[in-house]
C-alpha cells in the first residue's frame, strides 16, 4: 500500500492561507452583522410598537449584504496570503 502524496510547499501554504483567511472572515462577517443589527434595532425598532416583527425583521436581514461582501474576496485573499507565507518562508531557509 503507498503512501499519499506529500503536499509541495505552495499547496500547504495555500490551505494553511485559507484557513487563516476563513476564520478571520468569519469573525469579521459575525462582526459587522451584529453591529449593523443593533444599530439598525435601535435606529428602526421604535420602543412603543407592539409588535415590531417586520422592523426586527428588516434590522437583521439588511446588515447581511455589507456582511457578506468580504467574502468575495477570499480566493483573491488567500492567494496573496499563501504567497506571502511562502516568501517569508523561503526567505527564512
Amino acid at each position: 500500500m503507498q503512501a499519499a502524496p506529500q503536499p509541495n510547499a505552495e499547496q500547504r501554504a495555500l490551505v494553511d492561507a485559507r484557513h487563516v483567511v476563513y476564520n478571520r472572515l468569519a469573525f469579521l462577517t459575525a462582526a459587522v452583522w451584529a453591529v449593523g443589527t443593533l444599530l439598525l434595532f435601535i435606529n428602526i425598532v421604535p420602543p412603543t410598537i407592539t409588535k415590531p416583527v417586520p422592523e426586527i425583521v428588516i434590522s437583521m436581514m439588511v446588515p447581511v449584504v455589507p456582511a457578506a461582501l468580504p467574502w468575495l474576496f477570499y480566493p483573491a485573499i488567500s492567494r496573496a496570503v499563501a504567497r506571502r507565507k511562502l516568501a517569508r518562508s523561503l526567505s527564512a531557509d
